[in-house]
Protein backbone atom coordinates (compact mmCIF):
# COMPACT_ATOMS: atom_id res chain seq x y z
CA UNK A 1 0.00 0.00 0.00
CA UNK A 2 1.28 3.46 -0.90
CA UNK A 3 1.73 5.67 2.17
CA UNK A 4 1.77 9.43 2.67
CA UNK A 5 5.08 10.48 4.19
CA UNK A 6 4.53 14.00 5.50
CA UNK A 7 1.12 15.54 6.11
CA UNK A 8 0.17 19.20 5.91
CA UNK A 9 -0.92 19.26 9.54
CA UNK A 10 2.35 17.82 10.88
CA UNK A 11 4.57 19.93 8.64
CA UNK A 12 2.82 23.12 9.71
CA UNK A 13 3.05 22.14 13.35
CA UNK A 14 6.75 21.31 13.22
CA UNK A 15 7.89 23.99 10.82
CA UNK A 16 6.00 26.67 12.71
CA UNK A 17 8.03 25.90 15.82
CA UNK A 18 11.38 25.09 14.27
CA UNK A 19 11.91 27.34 11.30
CA UNK A 20 8.78 29.35 10.70
CA UNK A 21 5.96 29.06 8.19
CA UNK A 22 8.34 29.75 5.34
CA UNK A 23 9.90 26.33 5.95
CA UNK A 24 6.49 24.70 5.74
CA UNK A 25 5.85 26.15 2.30
CA UNK A 26 9.08 24.55 1.08
CA UNK A 27 7.97 21.09 2.18
CA UNK A 28 4.23 21.19 1.46
CA UNK A 29 4.74 21.19 -2.28
CA UNK A 30 6.31 17.72 -2.69
CA UNK A 31 3.77 15.73 -0.63
CA UNK A 32 3.54 12.36 -2.33
CA UNK A 33 3.85 8.63 -1.82
CA UNK A 34 6.86 6.41 -2.20
CA UNK A 35 6.42 3.77 -4.85
CA UNK A 36 9.10 1.42 -6.12
CA UNK A 37 9.11 0.76 -9.83
CA UNK A 38 10.88 -2.58 -9.69
CA UNK A 39 9.64 -5.98 -8.53
CA UNK A 40 11.21 -7.15 -5.27
CA UNK A 41 13.58 -9.87 -6.36
CA UNK A 42 15.48 -11.88 -3.80
CA UNK A 43 18.90 -10.60 -2.78
CA UNK A 44 21.82 -12.91 -2.20
CA UNK A 45 23.38 -15.10 -1.20
CA UNK A 46 26.57 -13.10 -1.53
CA UNK A 47 30.24 -13.88 -1.61
CA UNK A 48 32.80 -12.33 0.77
CA UNK A 49 33.59 -8.63 0.91
CA UNK A 50 36.69 -7.56 -1.00
CA UNK A 51 39.63 -5.86 0.72
CA UNK A 52 38.58 -2.20 1.13
CA UNK A 53 39.93 0.50 -1.16
CA UNK A 54 40.09 4.21 -0.45
CA UNK A 55 38.06 6.44 -2.76
CA UNK A 56 41.22 8.20 -3.84
CA UNK A 57 39.69 11.03 -5.85
CA UNK A 58 37.94 12.23 -2.66
CA UNK A 59 41.01 12.02 -0.42
CA UNK A 60 41.56 15.17 1.64
CA UNK A 61 43.14 16.43 4.85
CA UNK A 62 39.63 17.05 6.22
CA UNK A 63 37.34 14.62 8.03
CA UNK A 64 35.06 12.88 5.51
CA UNK A 65 32.57 10.37 6.88
CA UNK A 66 28.95 9.05 7.01
CA UNK A 67 28.34 8.53 3.27
CA UNK A 68 24.95 8.03 1.60
CA UNK A 69 24.62 6.64 -1.91
CA UNK A 70 21.72 7.34 -4.25
CA UNK A 71 19.73 4.44 -5.68
CA UNK A 72 21.23 4.91 -9.16
CA UNK A 73 24.74 5.04 -7.68
CA UNK A 74 25.55 8.36 -9.32
CA UNK A 75 25.36 10.72 -6.33
CA UNK A 76 27.39 10.31 -3.14
CA UNK A 77 26.49 12.46 -0.14
CA UNK A 78 28.76 12.59 2.91
CA UNK A 79 29.59 14.54 6.05
CA UNK A 80 32.74 16.65 5.90
CA UNK A 81 34.78 19.31 7.68
CA UNK A 82 36.09 20.64 4.32
CA UNK A 83 34.00 23.81 4.53
CA UNK A 84 35.00 24.99 8.00
CA UNK A 85 34.84 27.61 9.43
CA UNK A 86 31.64 28.48 7.51
CA UNK A 87 30.22 25.09 8.51
CA UNK A 88 31.78 23.10 11.33
CA UNK A 89 30.47 19.94 9.66
CA UNK A 90 28.52 20.03 6.41
CA UNK A 91 26.82 17.62 4.04
CA UNK A 92 28.46 17.61 0.62
CA UNK A 93 27.58 15.84 -2.62
CA UNK A 94 29.71 14.60 -5.49
CA UNK A 95 28.55 12.97 -8.73
CA UNK A 96 29.74 10.72 -11.53
CA UNK A 97 28.40 9.99 -15.03
CA UNK A 98 28.09 6.21 -14.59
CA UNK A 99 28.68 3.59 -11.91
CA UNK A 100 32.13 2.56 -13.10
CA UNK A 101 33.41 6.13 -13.39
CA UNK A 102 35.50 7.97 -10.82
CA UNK A 103 33.74 10.66 -8.81
CA UNK A 104 33.91 14.01 -10.63
CA UNK A 105 35.55 16.53 -8.28
CA UNK A 106 34.22 19.42 -10.36
CA UNK A 107 30.74 18.50 -9.05
CA UNK A 108 31.77 18.38 -5.38
CA UNK A 109 29.87 21.00 -3.38
CA UNK A 110 28.16 21.53 -0.03
CA UNK A 111 24.46 20.82 -0.43
CA UNK A 112 22.76 24.18 -0.85
CA UNK A 113 20.10 24.99 1.73
CA UNK A 114 20.86 22.06 4.05
CA UNK A 115 23.83 23.19 6.09
CA UNK A 116 23.91 25.49 9.10
CA UNK A 117 26.60 27.19 11.19
CA UNK A 118 26.91 24.23 13.56
CA UNK A 119 27.11 20.60 12.54
CA UNK A 120 24.95 19.04 9.82
CA UNK A 121 25.78 15.41 9.15
CA UNK A 122 24.85 11.77 8.52
CA UNK A 123 22.62 12.04 5.41
CA UNK A 124 20.23 9.22 4.51
CA UNK A 125 18.16 9.11 1.30
CA UNK A 126 14.83 7.47 0.62
CA UNK A 127 14.95 5.08 -2.37
CA UNK A 128 13.25 7.57 -4.70
CA UNK A 129 15.83 10.25 -3.77
CA UNK A 130 13.16 12.80 -2.86
CA UNK A 131 13.61 12.87 0.91
CA UNK A 132 16.82 13.24 2.89
CA UNK A 133 17.04 12.61 6.64
CA UNK A 134 20.01 13.98 8.56
CA UNK A 135 21.13 15.19 11.97
CA UNK A 136 21.88 18.76 13.05
CA UNK A 137 22.43 20.84 16.16
CA UNK A 138 21.24 24.04 14.47
CA UNK A 139 18.74 24.89 17.22
CA UNK A 140 21.37 24.70 19.95
CA UNK A 141 20.18 21.31 21.18
CA UNK A 142 22.64 18.42 21.35
CA UNK A 143 21.23 17.03 18.13
CA UNK A 144 17.95 16.39 16.33
CA UNK A 145 16.82 14.62 13.17
CA UNK A 146 15.65 16.74 10.25
CA UNK A 147 14.16 16.03 6.84
CA UNK A 148 14.39 17.90 3.56
CA UNK A 149 12.44 17.19 0.38
CA UNK A 150 12.37 17.95 -3.32
CA UNK A 151 9.95 17.27 -6.21
CA UNK A 152 12.46 15.72 -8.60
CA UNK A 153 15.96 14.31 -8.19
CA UNK A 154 17.48 17.16 -10.19
CA UNK A 155 15.80 19.84 -8.03
CA UNK A 156 17.39 21.70 -5.15
CA UNK A 157 16.63 20.45 -1.66
CA UNK A 158 13.93 22.31 0.26
CA UNK A 159 14.34 24.03 3.60
CA UNK A 160 14.79 21.37 6.33
CA UNK A 161 12.26 20.82 9.12
CA UNK A 162 12.37 18.65 12.20
CA UNK A 163 11.15 15.13 11.50
CA UNK A 164 7.39 15.25 12.18
CA UNK A 165 6.09 13.48 15.27
CA UNK A 166 7.67 12.56 18.59
CA UNK A 167 10.98 11.10 17.43
CA UNK A 168 13.04 14.10 18.57
CA UNK A 169 13.04 14.41 22.35
CA UNK A 170 13.94 17.41 24.56
CA UNK A 171 16.19 15.43 26.92
CA UNK A 172 18.19 13.36 24.41
CA UNK A 173 20.11 13.70 21.18
CA UNK A 174 18.91 11.83 18.09
CA UNK A 175 21.16 11.06 15.15
CA UNK A 176 22.05 8.66 12.32
CA UNK A 177 18.65 8.02 10.71
CA UNK A 178 18.20 5.00 8.42
CA UNK A 179 15.00 4.88 6.38
CA UNK A 180 13.32 1.54 5.64
CA UNK A 181 10.06 0.79 3.86
CA UNK A 182 8.84 -2.80 4.14
CA UNK A 183 7.64 -3.72 0.67
CA UNK A 184 5.52 -6.55 2.05
CA UNK A 185 3.49 -4.53 4.55
CA UNK A 186 4.07 -0.97 3.30
CA UNK A 187 5.21 0.05 6.79
CA UNK A 188 7.82 2.82 7.04
CA UNK A 189 10.36 2.82 9.85
CA UNK A 190 13.33 4.93 10.88
CA UNK A 191 16.23 3.30 12.69
CA UNK A 192 18.30 5.89 14.57
CA UNK A 193 20.72 6.39 17.45
CA UNK A 194 19.82 8.14 20.69
CA UNK A 195 22.16 9.48 23.37
CA UNK A 196 20.64 10.91 26.56
CA UNK A 197 23.91 12.38 27.86
CA UNK A 198 27.39 11.56 29.09
CA UNK A 199 27.34 8.19 30.78
CA UNK A 200 29.05 4.88 31.32
CA UNK A 201 29.06 1.60 29.47
CA UNK A 202 27.34 -0.02 32.44
CA UNK A 203 24.23 2.16 32.17
CA UNK A 204 22.24 1.46 28.99
CA UNK A 205 20.23 4.65 29.52
CA UNK A 206 23.39 6.75 29.12
CA UNK A 207 24.95 5.15 26.05
CA UNK A 208 24.50 5.57 22.30
CA UNK A 209 21.82 3.01 21.44
CA UNK A 210 19.93 2.05 18.30
CA UNK A 211 16.18 2.71 18.30
CA UNK A 212 13.42 2.26 15.73
CA UNK A 213 10.42 4.52 15.11
CA UNK A 214 7.28 3.62 13.16
CA UNK A 215 5.54 6.10 10.90
CA UNK A 216 1.80 6.50 11.43
CA UNK A 217 -0.81 7.01 8.72
CA UNK A 218 -0.57 10.79 9.13
CA UNK A 219 3.14 10.66 8.29
CA UNK A 220 4.46 11.34 11.80
CA UNK A 221 7.03 9.18 13.56
CA UNK A 222 6.64 7.86 17.10
CA UNK A 223 9.16 8.43 19.88
CA UNK A 224 10.92 5.18 19.10
CA UNK A 225 11.74 1.97 20.93
CA UNK A 226 15.05 0.37 21.76
CA UNK A 227 16.20 -2.50 19.53
CA UNK A 228 17.91 -4.77 22.09
CA UNK A 229 19.23 -7.26 19.53
CA UNK A 230 21.29 -4.55 17.77
CA UNK A 231 22.80 -2.93 20.86
CA UNK A 232 25.89 -3.99 22.78
CA UNK A 233 25.82 -4.97 26.44
CA UNK A 234 28.49 -4.40 29.11
CA UNK A 235 30.76 -7.17 30.24
CA UNK A 236 32.16 -7.79 33.74
CA UNK A 237 35.23 -5.66 34.29
CA UNK A 238 34.26 -2.81 31.94
CA UNK A 239 35.70 0.47 33.15
CA UNK A 240 33.05 2.90 34.41
CA UNK A 241 32.87 6.02 32.27
CA UNK A 242 33.66 4.19 29.03
CA UNK A 243 31.09 5.08 26.40
CA UNK A 244 29.24 2.38 24.54
CA UNK A 245 28.52 3.41 20.97
CA UNK A 246 25.95 1.72 18.73
CA UNK A 247 25.27 4.35 16.12
CA UNK A 248 25.03 4.61 12.34
CA UNK A 249 23.27 1.78 10.49
CA UNK A 250 22.56 0.70 6.92
CA UNK A 251 19.82 -1.74 5.97
CA UNK A 252 19.55 -3.88 2.85
CA UNK A 253 16.49 -3.00 0.81
CA UNK A 254 14.76 -6.30 1.63
CA UNK A 255 15.24 -5.54 5.34
CA UNK A 256 17.04 -8.79 6.15
CA UNK A 257 20.61 -7.50 6.63
CA UNK A 258 21.71 -4.62 8.87
CA UNK A 259 25.16 -3.05 9.10
CA UNK A 260 26.04 -1.35 12.40
CA UNK A 261 28.72 1.02 13.67
CA UNK A 262 29.71 -0.15 17.15
CA UNK A 263 32.63 -0.18 19.59
CA UNK A 264 31.34 -3.36 21.27
CA UNK A 265 33.60 -6.10 22.59
CA UNK A 266 35.22 -8.32 19.98
CA UNK A 267 36.17 -5.57 17.56
CA UNK A 268 39.65 -4.95 16.19
CA UNK A 269 41.59 -2.19 17.97
CA UNK A 270 45.09 -0.82 17.42
CA UNK A 271 45.18 0.38 21.04
CA UNK A 272 43.43 -2.51 22.74
CA UNK A 273 40.66 -0.18 23.92
CA UNK A 274 37.13 0.26 22.55
CA UNK A 275 37.07 1.49 18.96
CA UNK A 276 34.39 1.51 16.31
CA UNK A 277 34.12 -1.42 13.91
CA UNK A 278 31.56 -2.38 11.29
CA UNK A 279 29.23 -5.21 12.27
CA UNK A 280 26.45 -7.04 10.44
CA UNK A 281 23.26 -8.68 11.68
CA UNK A 282 20.63 -10.66 9.79
CA UNK A 283 17.05 -11.71 10.43
CA UNK A 284 14.66 -14.16 8.80
CA UNK A 285 11.71 -11.79 8.40
CA UNK A 286 10.89 -8.08 8.52
CA UNK A 287 8.01 -8.90 10.87
CA UNK A 288 10.44 -8.98 13.80
CA UNK A 289 13.36 -7.00 15.20
CA UNK A 290 14.77 -10.16 16.74
CA UNK A 291 18.02 -9.90 14.80
CA UNK A 292 20.71 -12.54 15.01
CA UNK A 293 23.77 -11.65 17.10
CA UNK A 294 25.80 -9.05 15.12
CA UNK A 295 29.10 -10.30 13.73
CA UNK A 296 32.13 -8.23 12.80
CA UNK A 297 32.16 -7.71 9.02
CA UNK A 298 35.03 -9.89 7.73
CA UNK A 299 37.93 -8.28 5.83
CA UNK A 300 36.59 -4.73 6.19
CA UNK A 301 37.79 -3.56 9.62
CA UNK A 302 41.34 -2.38 10.30
CA UNK A 303 41.39 -1.67 14.04
CA UNK A 304 41.88 2.08 13.45
CA UNK A 305 38.15 2.82 13.41
CA UNK A 306 35.49 2.14 10.80
CA UNK A 307 31.86 3.27 10.67
CA UNK A 308 29.05 5.10 8.89
CA UNK A 309 28.01 2.28 6.53
CA UNK A 310 25.99 2.95 3.37
CA UNK A 311 24.83 0.10 1.14
CA UNK A 312 24.22 0.33 -2.59
CA UNK A 313 20.77 -0.54 -3.95
CA UNK A 314 22.02 -3.90 -5.31
CA UNK A 315 23.72 -4.58 -1.92
CA UNK A 316 27.04 -5.25 -3.63
CA UNK A 317 28.96 -2.15 -2.53
CA UNK A 318 29.53 -1.01 1.03
CA UNK A 319 30.63 2.60 1.52
CA UNK A 320 32.03 3.65 4.90
CA UNK A 321 34.60 5.83 6.64
CA UNK A 322 37.92 4.58 7.95
CA UNK A 323 40.88 6.10 9.79
CA UNK A 324 43.42 3.53 8.62
CA UNK A 325 45.87 5.20 6.19
CA UNK A 326 44.31 8.58 5.54
CA UNK A 327 46.06 11.60 4.07
CA UNK A 328 46.72 13.10 7.51
CA UNK A 329 47.64 9.76 9.09
CA UNK A 330 45.62 7.34 11.22
CA UNK A 331 42.82 9.11 13.03
CA UNK A 332 41.64 11.14 10.04
CA UNK A 333 38.40 9.72 8.63
CA UNK A 334 38.30 9.18 4.89
CA UNK A 335 35.83 7.43 2.56
CA UNK A 336 36.39 3.80 1.61
CA UNK A 337 34.45 1.06 -0.14
CA UNK A 338 34.30 -2.71 -0.42
CA UNK A 339 32.43 -4.90 -2.92
CA UNK A 340 30.97 -8.39 -3.07
CA UNK A 341 29.44 -10.58 -5.76
CA UNK A 342 26.02 -12.16 -5.71
CA UNK A 343 26.56 -15.90 -5.91
CA UNK A 344 25.13 -17.59 -8.95
CA UNK A 345 25.60 -14.57 -11.27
Amino acid sequence: MERLLITRRHVLKVAGVATGLAAASMVLGPLRVLADDEPEDGLGPFGPWSPPVRIEELESDAMDYHPAISRDGLSLYFSTSRYAPDFKVAIAVVRRPHRKAAWDLSTLTPVEGLNAAGATAAPNLTPDGLLMYFQSNRLGHGGDLYVSSRRHTDDAWGLPVLVPGQLNTPTASESAATYFRDRTSGAVRLYFSRFPGIGSIGDPNQDFNIYVSDQDQDGAFGEGTLVPALNSVPSPGDTPGTWSRDTRTAIRRDGLEMFITSNRHGGLSYSGGPIENLWVATRSSTSTDDWDVPMRVPAVNSGFGEGGPALSWDARTLYFFSARTAAAGPGNWQLWMSTREELGD
